[in-house]
């Protein structure tokens, strides 16, 4: 298979994709980095701060510094966990639940608008192989993709 331009149309796809929800998002008030932890929150809600690392494939600081953000807007709440009193929990505010249909809807649109002209069943195929792709490259390092550390390895 041929994948001289894949690399180059996941990058279009990534850019064309945020730039559309920053247009989209600025109405409400939502940098990209904002909105997009707000859509993980929605069906994670009760998360930790390292679980939101994890599933938005980011280091800890920026988790940080947009949780901060989302706190001060009145649209979500940390809260310890009752077990491990070292680790916080995430929470949407009333404010934030209040955000989710319009969050939702713009993702569906710009979806939608991917998919146009694709038969429901390669619309589905895509979806699949969408995150057949991100649960393998989120999972990767230098290591099991090329199969030698790296030269910044230590």
């Amino acid at each position: 298979m041929d994948y001289h331009n894949t690399s180059i149309n996941f990058g279009i796809i990534r850019r064309r994709v945020q730039s559309l929800v920053v247009e989209a998002s600025m109405d409400l008030g939502l940098t990209y980095a904002e909105f997009s932890l707000l859509l993980v929150l929605y069906d994670k809600e009760g998360c930790s701060q390292d679980d939101m690392t994890n599933f938005l494939h980011v280091d800890k600081a920026a988790v940080t510094r947009v949780i901060k953000i989302l706190e001060k807007k009145e649209l979500l709440y940390r809260k310890q966990d009752e077990v491990d009193r070292r680790m916080k929990r995430l929470f949407l505010t009333e404010k934030g639940k209040e955000l989710e249909s319009t969050i939702r809807d713009i993702v569906k649109k710009i979806m939608d608008y991917v998919a146009e002209g694709f038969s429901e069943a390669d619309a589905a195929f895509m979806v699949k192989g969408l995150d057949v792709l991100a649960a393998r490259l989120g999972a990767a390092d230098y290591e099991s993709v090329f199969g030698k550390k790296g030269s910044g390895a230590k």
